[in-house]
């Protein structure tokens, strides 16, 4: 995540208000100056608030208000103040500045970007062009944050920060060396600069690649990096250490996943490195701690810690059907909410709680009341996604630890016993991809519900999608797809004629190099991809599942498969292509197909891919016939209650050894 500018407190102009005011209350003005700079919030706000009885119209005094109770945390109160303060002064930056920081605290991102705009205009500081960029990244607007950034280095060449910024919106458009040139300049400008180091590390892994021999060459160059910075930090240095845990989070090597390879190694070597610094840093919390004693008939205490307690997929996957039918009688959960997202799935979080846990924002306060509850177990849902789940991973907070595959890959924490799993989900050989131990949970290891159908009705001419043609979905993310398999989709077209497949853009920059790999592919088999291809944007999930419901054939990717695409795919009894890979996160959609038993479109060969798929398009009965059984089989993926059981068996077993 981008790096964000605090608010600007301003000093009042005295010179301008003491004709104004009695020489006592100028005094006390500049006592709460005084305390405000001191950090002495409180004092300074009551100060303020009996000085405001006299001075209504006093903007300055509203703007200063407003930042105290911005850095308490009271935002809604923070922009009533800001508001007062611009009612009173329409021209002064530094407000506009601070309603936007404030804003964007709340996670009301465009009105933040309206106000730092505004704040610009009046006075183009490179803080407000900094917090402007950040604000695009979150919005998905790439290209204006890049813009955003390299004004606030124009405007200030030493501003480290922005340059650091302005990488990690370069790193998000897959244009890893200018990305990388963004991290040398803050290196550059300041050495000891972890963040920087970090991202510069993690900058070897672009988003999608132009062919498969450009895999190798950037995971390489990533290995080699991880090991430089490995050598790198000085953990007997206090201010390396102090900055390299702050570091921790912000870049993680979320894109190794998506190069096809067992990462056991790379993911050992950089989780290693993070759980060395998280140590050095907080010694408090850098050992094992005793399992609390239970007595008979006392619940196991287990902690779920995640970012994505909201309609996610991770929840509505994996963490939503765990915590609504764990028995209440054998086990409390209490839940750590390390995100701000909120909605009634948040709500539903909070019922399935003895204790909720939220709204924490101080990374070692949360860890403390994690490591305070004095669980039995806590479980991570996924550890790669979200920046504060992986600091709080990598320490020991509970006797015994865990992960699942809310992010399918190992996270190479020493701090993390056990990845748990589904049997149908991993090979034979699965336990040589883990640095933890794998537990195989029954079937998919998850228990889930179908999701409600929305009542969105839309035809193929919303999407621009022809009638008569076969339409396969392949509504994925570009980086799913690797370039080894393009050839799959013009070989499809070659053999059916009539159809179309199905893209999506979720970024500019990511996706034109995605359409220039296909329309290259295409262009080898001598056909003209604008005739197959269609390029959808971003959809929200009712429109998501109104156009699966006018698809013919799911196209599973080769290597990283759907699973909450493919359930939803399923619940709308679209068949599904699938080819098994090798690891687990290309196996899932397979594991699906396996448990329902509608194995006919489950491939073993790329080749046998695509004649299944040839064949889908062609024979409208088959196509019909598996949309069927589909049908009549998909109730065996739901409400799978033997996972649950093995689950509370596997908890309470680990914990009696640890007794």
């Amino acid at each position: 995540m981008p790096i964000m500018e605090p608010g600007i407190s301003k000093n009042i102009n005295m010179i301008k208000i003491k004709k104004r005011l009695s020489t006592k209350t100028t005094q006390i003005i500049e006592l709460a100056m005084k305390y405000q700079q001191a950090g002495h919030l409180q004092e300074a706000e009551d100060i303020y608030r009996k000085i405001l009885q006299e001075q209504p119209n006093n903007f300055q005094l509203y703007s200063n208000m407003g930042f105290i109770l911005q850095t308490k945390g009271r935002i809604d109160e923070a922009i009533t103040y800001y508001l007062k303060a611009l009612e009173r002064n329409p021209h002064d930056a530094i407000v506009y500045y601070n309603i936007g920081n404030a804003f964007h605290e709340k996670g009301e991102i465009k009105s933040a970007i309206t106000n730092y705009q505004r704040s610009i205009q009046l006075n183009p500081l490179p803080k407000a062009y900094n917090n402007l960029g950040s604000a695009f990244v979150q919005m998905g607007q790439f290209d204006e944050a890049i813009t955003s950034f390299q004004k606030a280095v124009q405007s200030n060449p030493h501003y480290v920060h922005a340059y650091y910024n302005l990488g990690t919106a370069l790193r998000e458009q897959s244009k890893p060396d200018e990305a990388i040139a963004a991290y040398d300049e803050a290196i550059r400008i300041d050495p000891n600069n972890m963040a920087a180091h970090l991202a510069r590390c993690i900058s070897q892994l672009p988003l999608i690649y132009s062919d498969q021999a450009s895999i190798k060459i950037y995971r390489n160059r990533y290995s080699l990096e991880l090991q430089n910075l490995v050598d790198a930090i000085d953990l007997k240095n206090p201010q390396h250490i102090e900055a390299a845990a702050m570091a921790i989070g912000s870049q993680q090597p979320f894109y190794l996943a998506y190069q096809g390879c067992n990462d056991r190694d790379l993911q050992y070597r950089y989780g290693n490195l993070v759980c060395r610094i998280m140590a050095s840093r907080y010694p408090q919390f850098s050992a094992r701690p005793a399992m609390p004693h239970r007595s008979e008939g006392e619940t196991l205490k287990v902690g779920i810690v995640s970012g994505f307690f909201y309609r996610h997929s991770v929840w509505k996957v994996i963490v939503k059907g765990w915590m609504e039918n764990l028995d209440r009688n054998r086990f409390s959960l209490l839940g750590y909410y390390t995100g701000k997202t909120k909605d009634d799935e948040t709500e539903a979080a909070r019922k399935y709680c003895t204790r909720f846990v939220e709204g924490v924002s101080s990374f070692e306060k949360l860890a403390g009341i994690i490591r305070g509850d004095h669980l039995h177990l806590l479980i991570y849902p996924e550890i790669g996604m979200d920046s504060m789940t992986v600091k709080l991973a990598s320490l020991w907070l509970a006797p015994i630890q865990c992960v699942s595959w809310g992010h399918p890959e190992t996270s190479g924490l020493p701090t993390i016993d056990y990845f748990i799993s589904g049997e149908l989900l991993e090979p034979p050989e699965a336990d040589s991809h883990y640095t933890e131990n794998l537990i195989r949970l029954p079937n998919l290891s998850i228990y889930y519900s179908p999701q409600v159908k929305s009542s969105t009705k839309v035809d193929r001419d919303i999407f621009g999608l022809r009638h008569g043609d076969v339409i396969y979905q392949c509504c994925q993310s570009p980086f799913k797809f690797l370039p080894q398999y393009d050839e799959v989709y013009p070989r499809i077209a070659r053999e059916v004629g009539n159809c179309q497949f199905l893209f999506i853009t979720l970024n500019s920059s990511v996706a034109e190099q995605f359409r220039l790999r296909i329309d290259h592919v295409f262009e080898r088999f001598h056909l003209n991809a604008d005739e197959f291809v269609v390029w959808l944007p971003y959809l929200d999930q009712a429109r998501y599942e109104a156009l699966n419901r006018i698809c013919d054939v799911f196209l599973d990717p080769i290597e990283w498969s759907g699973c909450t695409s493919t359930l939803e795919a399923i619940d709308c009894n679209l068949p599904v292509v699938v080819l098994p890979g090798s690891l687990m996160r290309g196996r899932e959609s397979g594991a699906i197909l396996t448990m329902m038993g509608v194995q006919e479109t489950i491939a073993h060969t790329v080749d046998e891919y695509i004649e299944i798929a040839i064949k889908l398009g062609n024979d409208r009965d088959w196509r019909k016939n598996i949309s069927s059984r589909i049908e009549n089989t998909k109730h065996r993926i739901y409400g799978d209650k033997a996972c649950i059981k093995a689950l509370e068996t596997f908890m309470n077993k680990i914990v009696k050894e640890q007794l």
